[in-house]
């Protein structure tokens, strides 16, 4: 079921549809209140054999459903959802209201993050909005731009796309989901050259790098979506570091926006000299 389907059926306007399933938020006013609509979901829960994860949290009942085994929506989550919003009804226990706002898109074709998501919505809003802004600095740069340097930094906007192509195969399939690294990662020598996705992009043709950046971007959604439908911002990497501690995804996607973040301050610099564009 897509996210489309989902939030036109009836009987689920209280829910929220992210990229890890539905999200409701129902507003309890008291902790007692709060375990009357929990045992409520519990009894629905067992009887459909179905069981999402609820968060009581005084004054509110978080809920969210997914399908792990398809790793998405289906439609066991909106026959629960509808039967749950009935039995908050029925408790006089309200959902906070789901904005129907259009996201906000800026003149640089960016979707802003939603000032008053939930933590995935926010984390996964400013990864990126600040992958856009990549995009946007690369845009319509030819070769000669994409190879240019500032200074006595050797840094290029091409090679900042190559980089960050490894870098999001790197976190999210590699290190996430353990799997091994795919082409044209795979057969570099990186022990010989450490630097090899920064230099090498100079040969590249640019379109080929931005397909390349732009195939391993929506890769990494596909990743992040299955490991948030398995586990959420709490889903352990697969591949633990040297020192034996695993980080989890929410740690993942907070150290992708600050690379993302770095890496588009360089990007400023090396767009200005190669046309003078300019902006945030």
């Amino acid at each position: 079921m897509t996210a489309e389907e989902f939030r036109a059926a009836d009987g689920v306007a209280d829910w929220r549809v992210g990229p890890d399933g539905a999200h409701a938020r129902f507003r309890t006013g008291s902790f007692a209140a709060g375990v009357e609509l929990v045992d409520a979901i519990g009894e629905l829960a067992d009887a459909a054999d179905h069981h999402p994860d609820v968060d009581l949290r005084y004054p509110a009942v978080g809920v969210h459903l997914v399908s792990h085994d398809v790793a998405g929506l289906t439609d066991r989550d909106l026959d629960l959802a509808r039967r749950i919003s009935a039995a908050a009804r029925e408790l006089d226990v309200p959902a906070e209201p789901v904005a129907d706002d259009a996201p906000v898109v800026d003149e640089q074709g960016r979707t802003e993050p939603v000032p008053d998501g939930d933590e995935v919505q926010t984390l996964l809003g400013f990864l990126d909005f600040h992958r856009a802004t990549l995009e946007w600095k690369t845009r319509g740069v030819d070769a000669a731009g994409l190879a240019a340097t500032v200074g006595a930094s050797t840094m290029t906007l091409g090679g900042l796309l190559k980089h960050l192509a490894y870098v999001e195969e790197d976190w999210f399939s590699r290190a996430l989901h353990g799997r091994e690294r795919g082409e044209p990662w795979a057969s570099v020598d990186w022990s010989a050259d450490r630097d090899w996705e920064w230099h090498s992009a100079a040969d590249d043709d640019p379109e080929e790098l931005r397909a390349l950046w732009h195939a391993a971007v929506e890769r990494s959604r596909a990743d992040v979506a299955a490991a948030l439908a398995a586990g959420g911002p709490d889903a352990p990497a697969a591949r633990a570091w040297p020192d034996g501690r695993t980080p989890h995804l929410r740690w993942i996607l907070t150290h992708m926006i600050e690379e993302y973040a770095r890496h588009n301050g360089h990007a400023d610099l090396l767009r200005e000299a190669v046309d003078g564009q300019v902006g945030e």
